[in-house]
């Protein structure tokens, strides 16, 4: 179920007449030697370390490249015939890093009879990542119906969930707490199941602040591209006294706190939600030029972009169906789901995101207003599979009501034995 980012960054690198092949080093035993032609990609379970030089030479000493394997941890030696020189290309959510040879000459391209039977690897369609939210750690008052150990494993192993977001309120994240979510991000991760870790606060901290929390606590968890990190929930409360314009101030403090978490040694993919609920009808507004900012695509584009070294952070939208896109009503009001335009929009500026909250049923049924703009969000999502990499739907866990309009569970006291819904069916893109 794990989405294979790697053909969407081979369109920039595959020689038009030249074979492709993706090498997957990973194993317990992989190969010593890796034959590579201009275009072909290396994925390592873990990133190079030093051994890389900032021209993609390797450093003198080093008996190959390393793909450290976490079966072993001192790692596999290997050697790259074809090519002396690699460079990073992007991080493969729940796979591993990507690397592509540099001075590596292209291979002999296919026959005529061959091309036409297969198609170039970078124009085939992947689906996205089909998850859902499981709530109960940020509810109000405590976190005692925060999500168990069977909860994870009813999502991903009898519903079929590819994809988790995890939201949490930050002041409650014990030392008790993190090891209960350790033992269940570990068990997603055997099930190559990435989590998205969501503070679920809507507080928008000083650059300061925020760097100090996360790296804490990002710390506990794997930098493989299974954990992601959604900063802050629907940020509001900017309150810079000399930058008033909130999508300014947004776009300086996130990129200073992606800055300070890179400088602290995080590596996780981060995902960065912006001020108006994140809505991705309001991620570009089309501002005229002498018109202030009111858009996160906006202060993007007149304040440089965003700067990540790694190239791992990643735009997190919210949209609901019902009218003004509240999320409180199980009637809807859009035609569309809008989510072929926001890919646009991130297509345009090269950056890639998430729907991290969507819903537009229960468990218990679907209104008729509802059914054609489900089925057209669910197309749209594979349609732009190359920008909108996954969705979480909203409504998960046990901390909903029989009657809340968007449950996902089933009953609470048959949410392990009941049979998987239409709905449920629908949300993880089996109809």
């Amino acid at each position: 179920m794990i989405r294979n980012l790697v053909l969407a960054a081979l369109a920039l690198l595959v020689a038009p007449a030249a074979a492709q092949t993706v090498h997957t080093v990973t194993g317990a035993n992989p190969p010593a030697q890796y034959k590579v032609c201009a275009g072909d990609t290396l994925v390592l379970k873990k990133q190079m370390g030093r051994e890389l030089l900032r021209d993609g030479s390797r450093e003198k000493g080093w008996l190959g490249w390393n793909d450290r394997n976490r079966s072993n941890a001192a790692g596999n030696w290997f050697e790259t015939i074809g090519a002396t020189r690699l460079r990073f290309v992007e991080n493969v959510q729940g796979k591993g890093w990507v690397y592509a040879p540099i001075d590596a000459a292209p291979c002999k391209a296919p026959s005529a009879q061959s091309a036409a039977a297969t198609p170039p690897a970078h124009t085939a369609r992947v689906a996205p990542l089909f998850g859902a939210n499981l709530s109960g750690a940020e509810a109000s008052g405590s976190d005692a119906v925060r999500p168990s150990a069977e909860d994870w494993r009813g999502y991903i192993d009898k519903h079929g969930f590819g994809l988790i977001r995890y939201p949490f309120k930050d002041d409650r994240m014990t030392p008790a707490r993190v090891a209960e979510l350790k033992v269940n991000i570990s068990y997603a991760g055997g099930k190559r199941v990435p989590v998205i870790l969501d503070n679920h606060t809507y507080r928008w901290d000083a650059p300061p602040k925020a760097i100090a929390f996360w790296t804490g606590f990002a710390r506990n968890f794997p930098d493989d591209g299974s954990v992601l990190l959604d900063l802050v929930n629907e940020p509001r409360g900017f309150d810079d006294a000399v930058l008033t314009n909130d999508w300014d101030q947004w776009l300086r403090d996130s990129n200073a706190i992606i800055a300070g978490l890179r400088a602290n040694g995080i590596r996780h993919p981060i995902l960065l939600e912006y001020p108006q609920w994140s809505a991705t009808f309001r991620f570009d507004k089309k501002e005229g030029a002498k018109k202030a900012c009111e858009s996160a695509g906006c202060a993007i584009d007149r304040g440089g972009g965003l700067k990540d070294p790694l190239g791992l952070t990643f735009i997190n939208a919210h949209r609901y169906f019902d009218r003004g896109s509240s999320g409180t009503s199980n009637e809807c009001d859009a035609k569309t789901s809008g989510f072929a335009e926001f890919a646009e929009q991130l297509r345009r500026r090269g950056l890639k995101g998430y729907i991290t909250e969507s819903a537009f049923a229960s468990h218990y049924g679907m209104k008729a207003s509802c059914a054609a703009v489900g089925v057209e969000a669910i197309a749209a999502l594979r349609a732009n599979s190359d920008v909108l990499l996954g969705i979480t739907w909203w409504g998960g866990g046990r901390i909903w009501p029989e009657s809340y309009i968007f449950k996902i569970d089933p009953p609470k006291a048959a949410r392990f034995t009941a049979p998987t819904s239409g709905y449920v069916e629908r949300l993880t893109g089996r109809r």
